[in-house]
């Protein structure tokens, strides 16, 4: 096979795969039951072509998860959390939360695997123990808790919102200032 052939066909398992996530995420997003034909037809590819990808619906929605915590890591990083106050910048982490709040919480992606799962909020946590350490430094931030605690519980509060947000309690914008609250009094920055 010419080294060209070889490039066209990466090419495509690469476009394959990721319009397989996009699609997963979507249809998912609006049917939390779909099944792998479903995503597949919205992705343009065949079933067969699906499962050649992914193997298993679990292992599709793997990808999802990660391509979830691969956006939650941009949104943090354009979130600029080293520029201006610790609380300015405590406020838009919150905000990006907010925004893949609306996004994540269509459904439930959750992952019975406890080592991936922690490694996907390693990025998060580096995040947010820069963020505190500097709100504390600055006098902006409680040192009444732990930084370990309140890294958890800010992670647990946006679990918490997204289980909320699945089982319909209230609207994006509702839990989304709610959690904001919750985090702001939390660490002391109300």
């Amino acid at each position: 096979m010419s080294e060209i052939r070889k490039r066209r066909q990466r090419a495509e398992v690469g476009r394959n795969r990721s319009a397989l996530v996009a699609a997963a995420i979507r249809v998912l997003g609006e049917r939390p039951e779909a099944s792998m034909s479903e995503i597949a037809a919205a992705a343009g590819v065949t079933r067969q072509t699906a499962y050649a990808h992914f193997g298993t619906r679990e292992m599709l929605l793997a990808s999802v998860r990660d391509e979830q915590s691969r956006r939650a890591i941009d949104a943090l990083t354009a979130a600029d959390l080293e520029t201006g106050t610790a609380t300015a910048a405590l406020d838009r982490f919150l905000a990006a939360v907010a925004t893949m709040l609306a996004e994540q919480t269509r459904f439930d992606c959750s992952d019975n695997d406890r080592t991936a799962d922690a490694a996907r909020h390693v990025p998060i946590e580096q995040h947010l123990d820069a963020l505190i350490r500097r709100g504390r430094d600055a006098g902006e931030f409680t040192t009444d808790l732990h930084t370990e605690w309140l890294i958890a519980a800010t992670i647990a509060l946006g679990h918490a919102a997204g289980q909320h947000l699945r089982g319909g309690g209230n609207d994006v914008a509702t839990v989304a200032a709610q959690f904001r609250s919750s985090v702001l009094r939390l660490y002391g920055a109300d």
